[in-house]
C-alpha cells in the first residue's frame, strides 16, 4: 500500500520530536503520529556528538513509529537558524530545448548559475534558496516558468547562508540513525508558514521562537524572510537559574529536571504583574526540613534571565535601519510556554504578542512548531521550491512521490540504534545574581 506520508524531523538541545503526517482521502493531511525524546549530543542547536544525537533521533522515531505502525526512511529536517546571513543572488541561463519550452532543468540550471554567483568561502554554503521572481525574456513576476516559452531564463533568489559543518553534521547524525534526509528546511521559513496568517506574512511580524539553548528573532514581511538574529540562551537557562539561586541562596538542593517542573507548575515571567501570595514547600539540602518558597519569589528568578534575553533581542531588533519593525510578535518554542511570558514581551517590547499553540490532538504545546511546520512545508510547498532545494542537494523526493510503507523488519529499520542513554546533566550555569532585581527592572 501506497501512502504519502511526511515526518517533521526537529532535532533539539533539549528534545527530538518528529510529526508524521498522511494525505487523507479528500487530499488534506492528518497527524498520524508523534515522537519525542531526551535529546543527547546537541548543543546549542549544534551536534557536538554524532553517535549520540544518531541515537536520540532512532529513538523519536521508533516511538512514532510504533504508534503509526509503519517504518520510517525518509524525513524532513528541521535546520537551526545559526549564524546565518541572508542574501539576493541572481541567474541566467539559455533555455536549452529547441522549441524553447521551459523545463525543469532549466529551472534547476537557473538556480545553480546563481549559486554559483555568491563566493563563498570555504567554510561557508548556502544551507537554502527561496525563488522570489522568475524573467522570461525580460518579462518578469512570473511565480511558475514551467512549460512556458522563452530564450532566457532568469531568477531573483533568496540565499540563507551559514556554515557547513552545522548542516554536515546534523545530516550525518540524521543519516547514522538510519534515516534518508528527503528535505532540509530552515526552521524561520517553515515556522513562518505554519504559524503566520495572511496578513501577519504580508504587513510584517516578528517571530519569536524561545528554544531551550537558544532563542531566535526572525521577522516576516511581503510573504518574505527579511531579518534573522540568533542569541544563545532559552529556556533551559530560566531553568538552571532556579535550581541556582535555591541552592546558594536557600540551600534547597533540587535537580535540573525538578526545577524545570517547578517552572512549569509555578513560573510566571513577570513578577510586577504577579499577584498571587502562594507558596510552595520544597526540601532543604542535609536537613530533612521543609521550606517555603514564595512563587513571587520564584518569579523574580525568572523574570532576571528573560530580562536578560529580551534585552539582547531588543538591541539586535533595534539595529534595524532600513526595514521599519512589525508591529505584531508571534512567541513560539518551548519557552513560549511559560506563563505571562506574552505579557512580558508585551511590555518590553510594546507590539502586540501572543503565542502560537498548534491545536492539532497531541501537539498542544508550542515546542512541536518546528517539527510540525517542516512537515507543513514540505506538503504545501510549490515546484519551484522544490527545485530551490534539489538545486543545493537539499531535497530528494519530488512534492508528488508516494511513500512506500516498509517492512518493520526493512534494512533501514535494522539500520538503527536503539539503545538509551542518560540524559546530559550539564547545564548553563547562573551568571548573574538577582540582587536588586526587583527596584531596578525594566528600568
Amino acid at each position: 500500500m501506497n501512502n504519502d506520508v511526511i515526518v517533521g524531523l526537529d532535532v533539539g538541545s533539549d528534545k527530538i520530536k518528529c510529526v508524521i503526517i498522511k494525505r487523507t482521502p479528500n487530499q488534506h493531511y492528518g497527524i498520524v503520529a508523534v515522537g519525542e525524546t531526551v535529546s543527547q549530543g546537541v548543543k546549542h542547536g549544534m551536534v557536538v556528538d554524532i553517535a549520540a544525537a544518531s541515537r536520540s533521533i532512532a529513538d523519536a522515531i521508533a516511538q512514532a513509529e510504533s504508534k503509526a505502525n509503519f517504518s520510517i526512511t525518509e524525513v524532513s529536517l528541521s535546520l537551526p537558524a545559526i549564524q546565518i546571513s541572508m542574501r539576493h543572488l541572481h541567474g541566467s541561463v539559455n533555455v536549452a530545448r529547441n522549441d524553447k519550452r521551459i523545463t525543469e532543468d532549466d529551472v534547476v540550471n537557473a538556480f545553480r548559475q546563481a549559486v554559483s554567483t555568491a563566493q563563498l568561502p570555504a567554510n561557508q554554503e548556502v544551507v537554502d534558496l527561496i525563488p522570489e521572481e522568475f524573467v522570461i525574456d525580460g518579462f518578469g513576476q512570473v511565480p511558475n516558468p514551467l512549460d512556458m516559452v522563452g530564450v532566457v531564463l532568469e531568477v531573483n533568489a533568496q540565499a540563507f547562508i551559514g556554515p557547513k559543518t552545522i548542516v554536515e553534521n546534523l545530516k550525518t547524525a540524521v543519516r547514522q540513525a538510519g534515516l534518508i534526509v528527503s528535505e532540509l528546511i530552515l526552521s524561520p521559513i517553515s515556522e513562518s508558514e505554519l504559524i503566520l496568517s495572511e496578513n501577519e506574512q504580508s504587513e510584517g511580524s516578528i517571530i519569536i521562537d524561545l528554544g531551550a539553548f537558544q532563542t531566535t528573532a526572525s521577522i516576516v514581511k511581503n510573504h518574505r524572510l527579511q531579518f534573522i538574529a540568533n542569541i544563545q540562551q532559552g529556556g533551559a537557562y530560566v531553568t538552571s537559574d532556579i535550581r541556582t539561586v535555591l541552592a546558594e541562596e536557600n540551600h534547597i538542593s533540587i535537580s535540573f529536571d525538578q526545577a524545570e517542573q517547578i517552572k512549569r507548575d509555578f513560573g510566571y515571567a513577570d513578577p510586577l504583574r504577579l499577584e498571587s501570595g502562594r507558596k510552595i514547600e520544597l526540601n532543604r539540602a542535609g536537613s530533612g526540613q521543609v521550606q517555603e518558597v514564595a512563587v513571587s519569589y520564584l518569579s523574580q528568578i525568572i523574570g532576571a534571565r528573560l530580562e536578560e534575553i529580551s534585552s539582547e533581542l531588543y538591541a539586535h531588533l533595534n539595529q534595524l535601519q532600513s526595514l521599519p519593525v512589525p508591529r505584531s510578535m508571534v512567541l513560539t518554542g518551548g519557552g513560549a510556554a511559560l506563563a505571562g511570558i506574552d505579557e512580558l514581551f508585551n511590555k518590553r517590547f510594546n507590539k502586540q504578542v501572543h503565542v502560537f499553540v498548534p491545536q492539532e490532538i497531541g501537539l498542544r504545546h508550542p515546542s512541536f512548531v518546528n517539527s510540525l511546520s517542516v512537515a507543513n512545508y514540505v506538503a504545501n510547498q510549490s515546484v519551484t521550491d522544490w527545485l530551490a532545494k534539489r538545486t543545493l542537494n537539499l531535497a530528494l523526493v519530488p512534492p508528488s512521490s508516494d511513500f512506500t510503507q516498509a517492512s518493520p523488519e526493512g534494512e533501514q529499520q535494522k539500520a538503527r540504534k536503539r539503545n538509551r542513554t542518560g540524559s546530559d546533566e550539564k547545564k548553563p550555569g547562573f551568571l548573574d545574581k538577582i540582587k536588586e532585581y526587583y527596584s531596578r527592572m525594566f528600568e
